[in-house]
Formats: C-alpha cells, structure tokens, sequence
C-alpha cells in the first residue's frame, strides 16, 4: 500500500514524539511503516528524512533564545556538521540498503539501549560556551553513528559527550543545534534525489512535516526535562524491548 495523507498524520506525530528521545526516530517511522504496510519506496525513504525538518525546526524556534544569547556555538555546530556531511554523500547509497534491514534496526536499538543503561552522565553545571571546538567536532563525528537506522542520533550526541566529560544538559542543547544543519541538509538531499515528486507526494511531505512540527513543539519541554533530568535507563530498557520485539517478530 502507498503513502496516504492520514498515514502522513500518523508518522508525523510518531516523528515528533521521537526525534529528541535517544530512541531512534528514523527506526520508529520505518516500523511503523511497516506495521501500516506502507510499500517500500524511493519516496518513503525520502518521506522519513524530509518529515524530520518539522521537528527540528520546532527546535530552532524552542530554543531561539538560547541560540541568540549563545552565537558563539553557531560556528561549532557547523564544525560539528562538517563530517556528518561528508559521511553522509560518501555513504548515501550503502545507508539506502540499510533502511529495510530489520536485523539491523533491532540490533542497534538493543546495543543503543544496554549503553544508555550502563551510561553514567555527567551533571554539573556549565556554561554553554566552555564547549570547545574540537569537543563540537569530535561530536559531530559520532552523529555519524545515527546513519545506521535504529541508531539515535540524540543517543550518539549524548554518549560522545558524555565520554568527553562534558555535563548531559550541555550535550542535550548542543544536540538540537547540531541536528538544525545536519536534518536539514539531509532532507535537502533526499528531495533532491527524487528531480520530479508529484503534486500529492508533496502534500504528504508537508503534512508530515507540518504535524511532526506541531508535534514536536508541543512535546519538547517535556522530553528535554527526561533528557537532562531522569534517569537514561529508562529510555534504555525500551530500546531493548522495542529491539527484542523486532527481531522476534519483523526481521
């Protein structure tokens, strides 16, 4: 079955809910397309990057003050972007082949999952601006990870940061900064590769886009308490049992 509007709706607001969770958007749209036997496509797979500028660009406007007040981190999340790019047109194609495999998928949220629970993040205090530029690139480096379907690209910021010693509500910030350039050069890219999309294949895109968008303002807040204030075992162990249930009962 194709891509309808309302299914549109549905993967909107399971992209908004998810994009700033360590629990792998991308993963959670392509299960759900499978579970609404959602065909597989050239146009599904850009369909799951394009809806992702919704949610981030929620963030843009969430945290514009923090960015004002902040501009010094606008060089280093484009530092930080610099080889998510570069990794992400050398691989396009062998990422493609990625999005289908199941295995994969379920592996990575297991394998995500058993490292936020053993995670022990850090907690003190600091100024955004004590981020220095090779901590933002070596950052931006383990963003790659986040390619690999099933991998969180919140999850691979905060692990990196983490092992760099710098405090998880640092990471957290910088994390939505550093997914503004890459998200949207990813769907910039992705549109690109399909020259000529039908007048409805656009309206689904910006629907999606639009209720991920909606979604994901609405919801934030509250995410970002989660992130910076619970415990990450929680989102842990449902990467676990979410990855368990794919393998058993998809791949």
């Amino acid at each position: 079955m194709g891509l309808t509007i309302l299914n549109s709706i549905i993967l909107g607001i399971i992209e908004g809910l998810t994009e700033f969770a360590p629990v792998s958007s991308t993963a959670h749209i392509l299960l759900s397309g499978k579970a609404l036997s959602i065909s597989s496509s050239t146009f599904f797979e850009v369909f799951t990057v394009a809806i992702q500028s919704g949610a981030i660009l929620a963030a843009v406007i969430y945290f514009w003050k923090t960015i004002w007040n902040n501009l010094s981190l606008i060089p280093k999340a484009i530092l930080g972007f610099i080889p998510t790019a570069i990794a992400g047109l050398l691989l396009h194609s062998f990422i493609s082949n990625l999005f289908q495999n199941s295995w994969i998928i379920g592996l990575a949220l297991i394998i995500g999952g058993v490292i936020l629970i053993l995670l022990k993040p850090i907690d003190t205090e600091e100024v955004l601006q004590s981020l220095t530029y090779k901590q933002a690139f070596i950052i931006g480096c383990t963003q790659i990870l986040a390619f690999i379907p099933g991998v969180s690209r919140s999850g691979a910021t905060l692990i990196g940061g983490t092992s760099l010693g710098i405090p998880r509500s640092q990471i957290v910030v910088f994390s939505f900064l550093l997914g503004i350039p890459t998200i949207l050069g990813a769907s910039t890219v992705e549109l690109g590769s399909i020259p000529n999309l039908s007048g409805s294949q656009w309206t689904m895109i910006f629907v999606g886009v639009a209720v991920s968008f909606i979604t994901a303002l609405l919801t934030m807040g509250w995410f970002i308490n989660l992130l910076t204030k619970k415990p990450l075992s929680w989102f842990g162990w449902y990467r676990i049992a979410l990855g368990i249930i794919v393998l058993i009962f998809i791949a």
